[in-house]
């Protein structure tokens, strides 16, 4: 770009911003008219906020990626709601750690702090840092779907569940609506394995949808530098937690064999969420925290899992480097469980890592990115009121 006086180059940054917000997607460095300029780049003069402090280079170019999936796709309905979206995307912060907003290239700029870039230039990290926030406001201004539950059956099994976390979780919620729900007097603890490597990925998802957690490889790195497997993980330290006896314990690795262990018939399909869910969920839940109350989030974060749309990835997996880990602390834990000689419904093989991993070993920040611009430009996963049901991938 060439040098430009500070008015002159102002005023075409201003210009650049108007026509972003009528749902221009010129690229920065292709911008050439100025900001004073007329036409359908430009936004009419009520609509155009004052002259203030330009945005960040984040701000800018997420909302031209926005309007560029608007165009492609169901977008804002109306230029009143199109430019709602443009301000609030314009006005949010970059949560987390990383850079404060950036300046603009071609524009005068202090020695001091960032260096200008070129908005096309910014990475996915730095855009899903803003889109993060926009998410977060609209699943708190959404709150928790309602919890379905039904009168509690005096004459139900009485058990309590513990280990994979993801499959734990769908099918107490899907109990509690029967009036099946956990606990009672002397209740069987039920613990629910599955191959090692699927059981730390989803118990790292399953935070993701919870509190939020580290990202996935330092996640991992954690436990495999202390040589420890999480709580949810350790199913012999989650029996200990509820003091089972081994009378009132099952070890369930068979999951066809699950529904008989809790007194019902069948249970409903569990569905992973895929890596750039479960990545955006992280995100998500980390700007929640800073919006409602501890106690609150899980619930919202609960709806956010069953109204996320499905893209189709694949659940984060276990790298090769960490698969040697993995295998001796399934080992590990199977020789701990015969040890113990609680009753096992299937087989403590079956807690062995897989041979071949058949999952993402981390999330594509490019995907999580393309996944939260759908979000923040389609509203239907907010305005659908009916709940998808839970289909396993």
């Amino acid at each position: 770009m060439t040098a430009r006086s500070s008015t002159g180059s102002s005023a075409l940054a201003h210009g650049w911003v108007d026509h972003l917000r009528a749902g221009g997607t010129t690229p920065w460095l292709a911008w050439s008219e100025t900001g004073s300029g007329t036409g359908s780049g430009t936004g009419s003069g009520k609509d155009r906020p004052a002259r203030r402090a330009l945005p960040g280079a984040q701000q800018l170019e997420l909302l031209r990626r926005v309007n560029l999936a608007a165009r492609s796709g169901a977008g804002p309905a109306g230029d009143r709601e199109r430019t709602r979206l443009a301000d609030r995307v314009l006005a949010a912060s970059a949560a987390g750690r990383g850079k404060a907003d950036l300046p603009l290239v071609g524009l005068p700029y202090s020695p001091f702090g960032p260096r200008p870039v070129d908005p096309a230039e910014v990475g996915a990290h730095e855009l899903l840092r803003v889109a993060s926030v926009l998410l977060a406001d609209d699943l708190v201004a959404l709150g928790p779907d309602p919890v379905r539950t039904s009168w509690a059956r005096p004459w139900r099994r009485r058990f309590r569940l513990v280990g994979d976390p993801v499959v734990t979780t769908a099918a107490r919620e899907h109990l509690l609506a029967l009036g099946r729900p956990e606990g009672g007097p002397r209740p069987f603890v039920v613990a629910v394995g599955a191959p090692l490597d699927d059981l730390l990925a989803r118990t790292w998802t399953q935070r993701c949808f919870e509190h939020g957690s580290k990202p996935w490889a330092d996640w991992l790195r954690f436990w495999r530098e202390r040589d420890q497997l999480p709580a949810r993980v350790d199913l012999l330290d989650s029996v200990h937690r509820w003091h089972g006896r081994r009378p009132f314990v099952r070890v369930v690795t068979d999951l066809t064999r699950l529904p008989h262990q809790v007194g019902v018939r069948r249970l409903p399909d569990v569905r992973v969420p895929g890596a750039d869910q479960a990545e955006l969920a992280r995100r998500i839940a980390a700007v929640v925290g800073l919006r409602v109350p501890s106690a609150e989030r899980p619930a919202l974060m609960r709806t956010l899992r069953r109204r996320i749309p499905d893209t189709g990835a694949a659940p984060v997996g276990v790298p090769v480097r960490e698969r040697g880990w993995v295998a001796a602390s399934a080992a590990r834990m199977a020789r701990d469980l015969t040890r113990a000689g609680y009753p096992v419904v299937g087989d403590l093989a079956d807690l062995a890592p897989r041979t071949a991993p058949a999952a993402a070993a981390g999330a594509d920040e490019r995907r999580v990115l393309d996944l939260a611009i759908s979000m923040v430009v389609d509203p239907t996963w907010r305005t659908d009121r009916t709940v998808k049901s839970e289909v396993e991938r």
